[in-house]
């Protein structure tokens, strides 16, 4: 005699189980991709041609200041971000730019020697 196979019906419960057991697996795969990516951006901030960027604009942006304001320090800086926090920051971005262009750019010509 052939025995048929008994087909088990599964309730709502165990459907719902398997439904969150499956969301969880997704959801780890998610968090391991995510951290592959942030480790990807972490190195490639840290290459030496993204490390030469920022510190040009580090430099482009002290240069600004003291061109600016020579009197602030860092203390009238951040109260100022403050502040500015308020405004449009579309209409910051571009007078940031605009100013950066004018007050950022290095001096051309010898510079003296240090020492």
């Amino acid at each position: 005699m052939v025995e048929k196979k008994v087909r088990i019906r599964r309730g709502a419960e165990q459907l719902l189980a398997d439904l969150e057991k499956k969301q969880l697996e997704i959801m780890e795969r998610q968090k391991a991709a995510i951290a592959k990516i942030e480790e990807q951006k972490r190195r490639l901030l840290q290459a030496p041609s993204s490390k030469k960027e920022r510190i040009e604009q580090e430099k482009r942006f002290a240069r600004a200041l003291q061109a600016l304001v020579p009197e602030w320090d860092m203390r009238h800086v951040i109260a100022a971000v403050e502040l500015a926090i308020a405004e449009d920051m579309e209409r910051l971005q571009d007078r940031g730019e605009k100013l950066l262009e004018e007050h950022g750019k290095a001096r051309r010509g010898r510079r003296p020697r240090n020492g």
